[in-house]
Order: C-alpha cells, then structure tokens, then sequence
C-alpha cells in the first residue's frame, strides 16, 4: 500500500473516531475542520459525517468515508480536466449547460406548485364521462371475463347448495358460498367486481376452450374435472378483443389520465398568469419587427 494511502485511512480512522466520541459533526469545529481538499474546493467533516449513519460501526464508518471521499476527488479532478479543455468543446456548451440548469429549476418549481394545488380526488362520474368519451384508449388485447370459480376435491359430492348459490352470484349468495368453501376446504375466487383476462382465468381453471366466444357467453354453471379436481364456474359478464375495456380493468389508468390532464391545466394556467402579471409589471418589452 503507498505511503499517501496509510496516511488517508489513518487519518479516516482519526475523523470517524472523532465523530463517535466527540460529536463533532454538530459542533461548530467540524464545520470548519477540512477533511481534504482539491483544486481551491474543501470538503468538510461536517459534511462528511452527515452522510455516514450513526448506527454503523467504526471500521464500516471508516470504510464508508474512505469511499465517499474518494468519490468527491474524482468528480472534482474530473470537472478540473473538464473546464481545462472546455475550450475544445461545441461552442455551444455553455448555454446547453444554462438551458439543462433552467429546465432544473422549471421542474422542480412545478413539482412543487403542483403538489401544492392538484386535487388528486377522482370522481366516479369523471371516471365513467372519460371512458366514454375516450373509448378508443382502452381496446382490449385479449377476452376479459368476470367470472366466479370454485375448485375442490373430486370427492366432494355434496355440491347441490354450493351450485345453487354459484348460480345465484348475488350479495346473499355470496358469502354463504364463500363460507361453504371455507368449511369444504375449497380454493375459490368469488370477488364479483373483478374483471380476469381470459389467459390469467385459464392458468387457474384448466377449462378446454373450443368456441370461446360461445363460452364466454354463457351464464349457466359450468362444470367439469381435470386431474381429481372439480371445477364449477360461472361466467357473469364478459368482452371480446379489440372492444373497449370494462372500466374495472381501465380504472387505475383512467386516474391517471385524468390527473395528468389536470396538472396540464394548472401549469398552462399558471405559465398565462405569469407572462400576464410580466407584461403588466413591465418586465417584457417587444420592440416592432422591421418589414
């Protein structure tokens, strides 16, 4: 190891057992006291020890120092060279540095005046107006189905009630399949809102599929057995590819959009208020164009 290297991890180990014993870091000492130092730049202990955890032991600590200190001489070297031959750059550099600092301080201005103003509550009826005035942003890829599903044992015979409360799928029928299931040891999904993607609903039940668009039509019970399981099935509603969404399914991405558009408006908004509230204060003046 070079001489500079022992020198700087023994000087880390001074600066971390520093700051666990002394508590320099919150005292006007380590604001002052200088770690290193590069090119007329100076890095702290204060500023070092507000990056290290307190509950991180000496030889960790002193290991993390040694990297961030590390990396802040290599981002100062680096930019050294940087403005060393900044004259073999685009001639254009300084104002793509300008306008990168501009678009920064822009963007961090809107997030914070949106953040402040959007009202990020979405109304049901928004929700519903948006999706049909937009229908076109939600084709399906595939078949949805909402459907209900009941898997068991192929032993179990006494499924009278059970299919009588599949095919009733109503709020009083319900819960009492669900508890039935419970009682009989079945696996279930009986969640009536939710909308399945025909693919995702077949990974649960091995239904053999020969004319979809019949089968998804049909509201009866269906009931079959694969591999000493029984299946029974009730398919409720149902939309075909290449047709608009449910708005089950679109919901999470209708929100979205409507809440984008929002943020739209308000900062369309604010930027007319703005270059308004220049003009009148004087702040902008246009002379004529010559023609």
């Amino acid at each position: 190891m070079h001489t500079s290297s022992k020198a700087l991890i023994f000087t880390l180990a001074i600066v971390v057992l520093n700051m666990f014993s002394c508590g320099l870091s919150e005292s006007e000492n380590s604001q002052e006291r200088i770690v290193i130092s590069a090119y007329g730049e100076s890095f702290t202990l204060d500023r070092l020890s507000s990056r290290i955890p307190d509950i991180m032991s000496i030889e960790d600590s002193t290991l993390m120092a040694e990297r961030i200190i590390e990396g802040w001489v290599r981002e100062k070297v680096l930019i050294a060279e940087v403005k060393k031959n900044i004259s073999e750059f685009n001639h254009d550099f300084e104002a793509d540095v300008t306008a990168y600092r501009n678009a920064l301080l822009v963007s961090h201005f809107e997030s914070r005046y949106v953040a402040s103003r959007l009202d990020g509550k979405v109304e049901e009826n928004e929700i519903e107006a948006f999706h049909n005035e937009h229908s076109e942003l939600f084709l399906l890829q595939e078949h949805v189905v909402r459907a209900l599903y009941v898997q068991l044992p192929n032993e179990e015979t006494q499924l009278d009630s059970a299919r009588i409360w599949l095919q009733a799928s109503d709020s009083l029928s319900i819960p009492k399949l669900e508890q039935w299931c419970i009682e009989h040891g079945a696996h279930f999904a009986l969640d009536f809102d939710y909308w399945w993607f025909l693919s995702d609903l077949l990974d649960q039940i091995p239904m053999q599929i020969y004319r979809v668009e019949d089968q998804l039509r049909k509201r009866k019970v269906i009931e079959f057995t694969d591999d000493n399981r029984r299946y029974l099935l009730r398919m409720l509603e149902h939309q075909f590819k290449d047709r608009p969404s449910p708005i089950g399914i679109a919901r999470e991405r209708i929100i979205d959009l409507i809440i984008q558009e929002r943020r739209r408006a308000l900062l369309e908004d604010l930027r007319d208020e703005l270059v308004k509230e220049a003009w009148a204060h004087g702040e902008i003046i246009r002379d004529s164009i010559p023609t």
